[in-house]
């Protein structure tokens, strides 16, 4: 870890060499430890280390970037310069309105001392009691389990002077017997917020209990969708949606339904990035505070979230939603608000459904209304008379997400962190859909 003070001297040095007109900087750090695990045991463990410049520089109405991680004096000054003569070769962009104006950002706590020094030692008996516990039950268990620190920084010449660091914690189970298999996921900014003996369990007994699957028919069929399932529909609203450039090329789910209640009441969808309660960084690449956006109200939708330059075509204020040093702006801090139903009483209220923990492989087949194609899997179950009986071979679904969220009749009333990625959270609760399109059935 660099360190504030280092870290916005090194980023003052380079903004220091430019001759652009105007200039940001953004820095990227990030130490990582990872324990990798495979047939009961730990295959291989990572150390890494990178500090990446992303160099933004403006002429006139033209933009440049360039990127490194030589920070020698030679390498930052190389980069600099690239950045001024990539601007030079770019036509001009009319709405690009420049870089945004400093603002203060309000810190918030999301760095843990015991996270950010795991020693492999730690990871290794986090693993070890995962893997001991397929081993009770004969399944191969494999996954990883990683910690770590991510640092960033941003300076520009418009004055932007921010930093922030943060850790991590993240560990993945699979595991598999002859003909059936589990999955487990937690994510924390705080490695003790994992319970890992419970995820063991979680993805332990999804395999043993689908022993032995049947086929069903496919259909519409009524879905109780766990955690790991919603998380994958606002993973895909988010990407395909959320974020204005897609909205302004007329190529998101939400051109013409932003105003209209396209979805369930029950449904209300937010970005927070500075809430603690996720993977909270307080403000975006290009140095702007993130602000809390209601996307979906009771089921209305509202508005997407915005950078710099989408807000600069719209006459409005950055979001502070740049997730990327490329790329358009993306909610990536989201929270789905909790209902008042335990996962007992959404799988009791069912008469004859099914149960599904996890989506699989999901892809983009159109973007009005946000098609989505895949399949489930590591534990997908028949639901009959409000009580699960068999175990299901997987299905494959083509299904609008917009359209299964309107169908909502009931949402759970706990909600679990899912952390995708560094810099990518969810928090939701378990939802019950009253239909769900399964297309064909998996090999």
């Amino acid at each position: 870890m660099m360190g504030r003070e280092a870290a916005l001297a090194l980023l003052e040095r380079a903004l220091s060499y430019s001759k652009a007109e105007e200039t940001d900087i953004f820095l990227s750090a990030q130490d990582l430890g990872l324990s990798r695990f495979a047939g009961g045991a730990i295959h291989q463990n990572v150390a890494h280390s990178n500090i990446v410049l992303n160099i933004r520089s403006m002429v006139g109405k033209r933009l440049g970037r360039a990127t490194t991680n030589d920070l020698s004096d030679a390498g930052v000054r190389r980069a600099v310069e690239l950045a001024r003569q990539n601007a030079l070769l770019m036509p001009e962009d009319p709405a690009f309105t420049g870089l945004p104006n400093p603002q203060e950002s309000t810190p918030v706590d999301s760095f843990d001392d015991a996270t950010a020094q795991c020693s492999p030692e730690a990871r290794a008996r986090i693993v070890q009691g995962v893997c001991l516990q397929g081993k009770e039950h004969g399944l191969n268990v494999s996954g990883a389990c990683r910690t770590g620190v991510q640092e960033i920084a941003v300076v520009s010449s418009r004055g932007v002077r921010a930093h922030h660091a943060g850790t991590f914690a993240g560990l993945i189970i699979n595991t598999m017997s002859d003909d059936s298999a589990g999955w487990a996921k937690g994510g924390s900014w705080r490695l003790t917020d994992l319970d890992t003996e419970a995820l063991g369990r979680e993805a332990v007994s999804k395999t043993v209990c689908g022993r032995n699957p049947v086929a069903v028919e496919p259909g519409r069929y009524p879905v109780v969708l766990d955690t790991y399932a919603v998380d994958d529909i606002l993973e895909a609203l988010s990407l395909y949606g959320m974020g204005a450039q897609a909205v302004q090329e007329g190529r998101s789910w939400m051109n013409d339904l932003i105003g209209s209640q396209a979805m369930s009441p029950a449904i209300t969808v937010w970005d927070e990035g500075s809430s603690p309660h996720g993977w909270p960084v307080p403000f975006d690449t290009e140095g702007v505070p993130r602000q809390r956006v209601d996307i979906i109200t009771g089921g209305t939708v509202n508005a997407p979230v915005h950078n710099s330059y989408t807000a600069g075509k719209e006459g409005t204020v950055s979001t502070g939603h740049q997730g990327n040093f490329t790329g358009p702006p993306i909610a990536s801090n989201l929270f789905m608000q909790e209902g008042d139903s335990s996962l007992e009483q959404l799988i009791g209220s069912t008469e004859r459904g099914i149960y599904i923990t996890r989506f699989f492989y999901t892809r983009l087949a159109h973007s009005k209304g946000c098609v989505m194609t895949g399949m489930t899997r590591d534990g997908t179950f028949m639901i009959e008379n409000g009580q699960i009986t068999n175990p299901v071979k997987d299905l494959r679904f083509t299904q609008s997400y917009v359209d299964a969220l309107a169908g909502v009749e009931h949402v759970g009333s706990e909600s679990k962190l899912v952390l995708n990625e560094v810099g990518f959270a969810t928090r939701v609760p378990a939802l019950k859909l009253s239909s769900f399109n399964f297309t064909g059935m998996t090999v």
